[in-house]
């Protein structure tokens, strides 16, 4: 797939193909085939140029709200089923880990922000082709931490819910 992003909306935007051009010129290729089958609700595009591990457990999705806060989403295909048949708890971490992104977004921060810490507590079984969605919402902030939470709906079934701390580091993102 190609995408574009730009200085004024940093996220890229899904064209087509397998590389994805993030602004500054960087390119990228995406190694996930989930694009384009995922069938994402209303206003969610792919949350690109992330970790390759997170590429792997996705790919997963934003969206803005009309409060102006940002969601995160993935559907649950074969490829992220455990042997029970339903969405590995390994997925619903790395998704509670970059909660972050979507937070950052939210208040306007530009950092790098490694996780200080993650909690995840299962609630229901997410079950094959579900839409898992989150809205993360800030606990608390200070000038070098920010605290979050986030509750996961599969669907309309509470399955997680996350908490965590990140590091807001000094070190700028090249956006």
């Amino acid at each position: 797939m190609i995408c574009k992003a730009s200085p004024a909306d940093p996220s890229p935007e899904l064209v087509e193909g397998g590389e994805c051009e993030l602004s500054g010129g960087d390119v990228i290729t995406e190694t996930v085939a989930d694009f384009g089958t995922d069938r994402p609700p209303a206003g969610f595009r792919p949350l690109l140029g992330r970790a390759e591990v997170e590429m792997v457990a996705g790919p997963f999705y934003e969206r803005r709200t009309a409060g102006g806060q940002w969601q995160l989403g993935f559907r649950v295909t074969p490829r992220k089923l455990n042997r029970m048949g339903v969405c590995h708890g390994g997925v619903l971490a790395v998704f509670a880990d970059i909660q972050g992104s979507a937070l950052k977004k939210s208040l306007d921060l530009v950092a790098e922000s490694p996780t200080v810490t993650l909690g995840i507590d299962y609630a229901a079984p997410a079950h094959a082709g579900a839409w898992v969605q989150s809205r993360p919402e800030l606990v608390r902030q200070t000038a070098t931490l920010l605290f979050f939470h986030a509750l996961f709906y599969a669907d309309d079934t509470l399955c997680a819910r996350a908490s965590g701390i990140y590091y807001l580091s000094s070190r700028r993102l090249d956006v």
